[in-house]
């Protein structure tokens, strides 16, 4: 069980960081075509995403039985 936990973790994990790769990529290639400066918003959502990750993993290590 607490493999499957773990398991779940790291795709959830993984997939966000893809995600905002994804959007982050998205947007630097708009700007650049545009010729205009990243986003404001899109630095901000990362900021908060990466701590959000970083929660996520904390509270499942912290939560996580010791062998």
């Amino acid at each position: 069980m607490d493999k499957i936990k773990g398991h779940i973790v790291f795709m959830m994990a993984a997939a966000l960081m893809f995600l905002l790769l994804a959007i982050t990529v998205a947007d630097f290639v708009i700007s650049f075509k545009e010729h205009r400066p990243p986003d404001e918003s899109i630095v901000s959502l990362l900021a908060m995403s990466i701590s959000g990750v970083v929660g996520i993993v904390s509270g499942y290590l912290a939560g996580k039985t010791k062998e």
